[in-house]
């Protein structure tokens, strides 16, 4: 315990000091990439930077991929509060050389992240009143796609708002105890007529101090601007993220976390983790992502784990469901 405390006791005092007077903003770009994949990490508070043990590294600390030592697969999907929709696939493929020695690992993911169907209305220009006259060329006042009389404000068309993310990860063991790696990222966002795209990247770092601790740091979304094809050629900025943590190992079947996740101009945010395999096909799963409650549950199946988390959200509770494979 004295161990735990003595790794934790950092995290918490460069918590305070990275916390800056302010409130937080909102509403900002890409915001979907700050949300975390897989509901394994998330039911650990997202407290994984340290971890990263699975192919979700990719997103979470892109340098814990090169602690694979098979191939493997992720798959995620989420139906959120107000018609969003998250989902996110990708897979971590080992490079060997000519003697099968490990020289890296390789991995290609995809988020997507939107609201689709949303409606288009305008105000009617024809009749209104009386039963509905196909030669006013007035579409449906309702979404089933039927028209009610009397009625000025009519569904035109229908439109999704979907933001994008396409990212393939290099990383590899550097020395006996740190591991790097990095994304190259595309991203996109389509809204109603207009879209707008960028280039970034991310940065991981893993360090093995002991068998039992591991210490991470991963800097997201770095160069990120998303320019729409407006005439204006309006662009908005992705915020970067920096996320240092800790992981510890009491036994082999437990895991602690803690991580430090700072936004820029957002206030810094404490997340912490437990995870506890009770058998080789089971586990349980506790955590705090920013004072968030966070619960998960996993069990295996042959080569497969399925992975379930529940966080309790500004916006609602949020139940995810994940999945990976090993080849």
């Amino acid at each position: 315990m004295k161990t735990i405390l003595k790794l934790l006791l950092p995290i918490a005092l460069c918590v305070t000091v990275l916390s800056p007077a302010h409130a937080e903003s909102a509403g900002r770009a890409g915001a979907y990439l700050k949300m975390g994949i897989g509901a394994r990490a998330l039911g650990m508070g997202s407290a994984f930077t340290a971890v990263a043990d699975d192919s979700t590294a990719a997103f979470w600390n892109p340098a814990g991929l090169a602690t694979l030592d098979k191939p493997e697969a992720s798959f995620m999907h989420a139906n959120l509060t107000l018609d969003r929709k998250y989902n996110f696939f990708n897979y971590a493929h080992i490079l060997r050389g000519k003697e099968g020695k490990k020289k890296g690992v390789v991995a290609l993911s995809y988020i997507r992240f939107g609201v689709d169907g949303i409606p288009e209305t305008r105000l009617a220009t024809g009749n209104t009143s009386g039963p509905f006259v196909p030669a006013d060329g007035l579409p449906a006042t309702n979404p089933g796609g039927t028209y009610t009389a009397g009625k000025n404000v009519y569904i035109f068309s229908y439109f999704d708002d979907t933001e994008t993310s396409t990212f393939g990860t290099y990383a590899r063991r550097l020395n006996e105890r740190w591991y790097g790696g990095v994304n190259v990222k595309s991203l996109r966002q389509d809204l109603f007529t207009n879209s707008a795209n960028s280039w970034g990247f991310d940065l991981g770092f893993l360090y093995k101090a002991t068998p039992k601790a591991t210490f991470g740091l991963s800097i997201r979304d770095l160069g990120e601007t998303l320019t729409w094809d407006t005439a204006s050629g309006h662009s908005d900025r992705v915020p970067v993220t920096t996320t240092a943590g800790v992981g510890y190992k009491p036994r082999s079947n437990v895991t602690l976390a803690a991580d430090i996740n700072k936004v820029t101009d957002m206030t810094a945010k404490f997340r912490a983790g437990a995870e506890w395999w009770i058998k080789d096909f089971a586990a349980l799963r506790l955590g705090s992502q920013a004072g968030d409650l966070t619960l998960g549950a996993s069990f295996k199946v042959e080569t497969w784990r399925f992975d379930y988390s529940y966080v309790d959200e500004t916006l609602g509770e949020a139940h995810r469901i994940s999945a990976s494979k090993q080849f």
